[in-house]
């Protein structure tokens, strides 16, 4: 199991071998009693479930390993088991070539990803997955191509026990992957760790436990545990008697850690329900490419005299606390300095506008705006496309739970939250209303994907899937839910309130199953909550041991193409008093600070603190936690450390993006930054920890 970060040998082979303890269970797991089964370890490494075969006196009829490496196939051949062939080949064509069926398959195939193929393995790798009349996409990694080619060397009735990572339950790219699975394996077992069990990597992984046996039944379970060690824990009925139904159309198998009465509801009530998409089309937010240059306050406004191209705008959720968004709430903002208005220029106004407008442009291509990633194809680059008001808000990411508003002020919203217009006929305040239930809240976290820290992204689709018992009586609800909003109730005083009313009352739902609705909606969130503190673990454990570990820029392009890594909230123009020192800004000292190396041929722009944008090098280490980053901090060479910039972007970018000479084969981490003040009077020297990049540590603590 492996991520892709570094070239070196070892990662393009996908060479992290698997516990002991996790082989030993895999193996028991599947041989199960039985002494004359045909085994089949189609990545064996040095051997280590080879091993365990030996080690523990495991009886079998014969064993077939395949290792791609011959160094490690050497090493494999040395354990010596007897009725065993070890092959020194690639599995891929292996897969196509052998006749051969299996009653056992077990490994921990190879991550690594479809550019990391020669052409020849591609070709292969495509044909494996024609012959189960399925597609492979350049987002399909080595262990779906694993699964899917030793599924097909299985006998009748087989067994798959493989280590896989845990994105199989969720990603989109996987998606067909699980739907080929529910159909052609009868019980199939998840098996998830609280704690890392690859640490090096900071890779969650499950296992993934499949069996056909020629029934029409197709089961799924699954179970967490603490650790490798807390497998042999586990109770074996457990893993015979799966005792939930594969729902074959499920987008995603985030859930089925539910307990079946759990489960049952929620097939139950899908029935009864419609989805969001029924009452509404969802699509995401205005893309501005440059959300900093093209939202502004009132103070740009009046500075370059620009109110005949300023629309109302809300762009972050702390800008909205209330279930209805009104012009009064908005002139708060604008009140406060919030970024309350959305710049929306007209065909050549750089000729024909004002003397503002002209300089507000102009400066926006010394800053190279007109050159970024989304502007530099338009043909005016500061013309947004797709202007267009909603009727409701739907915010993108979320921590507890997504909040749904309506839009009375007709304010304009960036792609920090997506845009819903609700179909004609449809009586608007009791379809907001209708959202704030914890059925409606449980389908958001199923649909739903982690994002970091815990945090809770949605996209368009995936909001238009979420299933809501809308009525319209429910538009009495409208109020009190907005006035427990502005009081900032909790989410469970809301469900009090309306769960009663639209499941119980309005859906005929008894009590009993109201609550059970809640219990699932708990247990979800809180699962989801407590990867924050996995993570915190992950940092405490791994500092030392992937000191060298680097970002793979490719996997964040994949992923985070059209949007932000971080998108941050501007620092306030408050006056705070510090270290006897003024600074005209309102500094978060709990923040984390990332302190990066700065080459001396590049230190005119912060000498000056006119820098405004850093991009990293090609090495830039997995160890940052890229969604806590607020402030940047440049550490000039030979030096040190003096001034703080706000991150208000991470994306990823290209090398001399927008510039002559651009690869854009050569991705980098980009962030847009902006001069905040200086805080020491002089520049200080610090040990940076990590890759010449210092990241553990919040403003406090740098600053103590």
């Amino acid at each position: 199991m492996q991520l892709i970060e570094n070239a070196t040998d070892q990662k393009l082979r996908g060479a992290y071998y698997t516990p002991p303890a996790i082989a030993k269970f895999i193996l028991q797991w599947g041989i199960n009693g039985c002494n004359d089964l045909n085994i089949l370890e189609p990545s064996c490494g040095d051997g280590v479930f080879l091993k365990c075969i030996g080690n523990n006196g495991m009886f079998y009829n014969s064993v077939t390993a395949i290792e791609y490496e011959e160094k490690e196939a050497e090493k494999a051949r040395a354990i010596a088991l007897h009725d065993s062939e070890v092959i020194n080949a690639d599995f891929h064509r292996f897969c196509l070539d052998t006749d051969k069926r299996f009653d056992l398959v077990v490994g921990n195939p190879p991550f690594i990803r479809y550019q990391y193929y020669d052409p020849e393995q591609q070709k292969i790798a495509d044909e494996i997955f024609k012959r189960s009349r399925l597609k492979r996409t350049k987002l399909t990694n080595a262990w779906g191509t694993f699964v899917v080619g030793c599924s097909q060397l299985l006998k009748e009735t087989g067994k798959i026990g493989f280590v896989v990572p845990s994105e199989l339950l969720m990603v989109k790219y996987a998606q067909q992957l699980r739907q080929y699975l529910a159909k052609n394996f009868n019980k199939i077992n998840i098996i998830s760790f609280e704690n890392l069990v690859f640490e090096e990597i900071q890779q969650e992984v499950v296992l993934l436990l499949c069996e056909k046996n020629g029934t029409d039944e197709h089961m799924i379970e699954h179970i967490e545990v603490k650790d490798a060690d807390a497998l042999f824990k586990l109770n074996p009925h457990k893993l015979k008697f799966p005792t939930k139904k594969i729902d074959f159309h499920a987008d995603k198998w985030t859930y089925y850690f539910l307990e079946k009465k759990e489960l049952d509801l929620l097939e139950k009530v899908k029935h009864d329900m419609p989805s969001i998409s029924t009452y509404a089309n969802v699509e995401v937010g205005i893309t501005t490419g440059a959300n900093d240059y093209f939202t502004v306050p009132e103070s740009v406004i009046t500075l370059y005299n620009l109110k005949e191209y300023a629309r109302p705008m809300v762009g972050r959720s702390v800008q909205v606390s209330s279930l209805c968004f009104t012009e009064k709430d908005w002139l708060a903002n604008v009140t406060a300095g919030a970024k309350a208005h959305l710049l929306v220029f007209p065909s050549g106004v750089k000729k024909s506008g004002n003397d503002g407008v002209k300089a507000y442009i102009e400066n926006g291509e010394k800053e190279g705006i007109n050159k970024g990633y989304k502007t530099g194809i338009r043909d005016e680059w500061y013309i947004i496309p797709s202007i267009k008001l909603s009727d409701a808000l739907f915010l993108r990411r979320n921590n507890q739970y997504p909040k749904f508003v309506l839009n009375e002020a007709k304010a304009y919203t960036t792609d920090t939250m997506h845009r819903v217009f609700i179909k004609e006929g449809v009586n608007k305040k009791a379809f907001v209303a209708s959202y704030y239930n914890s059925l409606s809240f449980t389908f958001a976290e199923i649909l739903g994907r982690n994002f970091g820290g815990g945090c809770l992204e949605l996209m368009p689709s995936e909001v238009g899937g979420i299933y809501m018992p809308y009525s319209i009586d429910n538009e009495a609800l409208f109020d009190e839910i907005d006035r427990m909003l502005r009081q900032r109730k909790s989410a469970d005083e809301i469900l009090d309130y309306t769960d009663r009313i639209i499941l119980h009352e309005g859906m005929g739902l008894s009590m009993e199953e109201v609550h059970t609705a809640r219990s699932i909606w708990h247990k979800i969130m809180g699962r989801r909550l407590s990867r924050e503190t996995l993570e915190k673990k992950k940092e405490v454990k791994t500092e030392k041991k992937t000191k060298y570990a680097q970002l793979n820029f490719l996997d964040l392009f994949e992923q985070y193409q059209n949007n932000n890594i971080v998108e941050n909230s501007i620092v306030r123009e408050d006056m705070v008093e510090y270290v006897a020192s003024s600074h005209k800004h309102l500094i978060n000292e709990s923040k984390n600070v990332l302190i990066s190396l700065v080459k001396k041929d590049n230190f005119e722009q912060y000498l000056d603190k006119s820098a405004k944008i850093y991009y990293t090098g090609k090495r830039f280490p997995s160890t940052v936690a890229l969604n806590k980053l607020y402030y940047f901090m440049p550490y000039l060479k030979g030096k040190g450390i003096r001034d703080l910039y706000l991150i208000k972007i991470a994306r990823v970018g290209t090398r001399r993006e927008g510039q002559s000479g651009e690869d854009k084969n050569d991705f980098r981490l980009v962030f847009e930054i902006e001069y905040v003040t200086q805080l020491f009077d002089d520049y200080q020297s610090i040990d940076l920890k990590i890759w010449r990049t210092f990241t553990d540590t919040t403003l406090k603590n740098l600053l103590k």
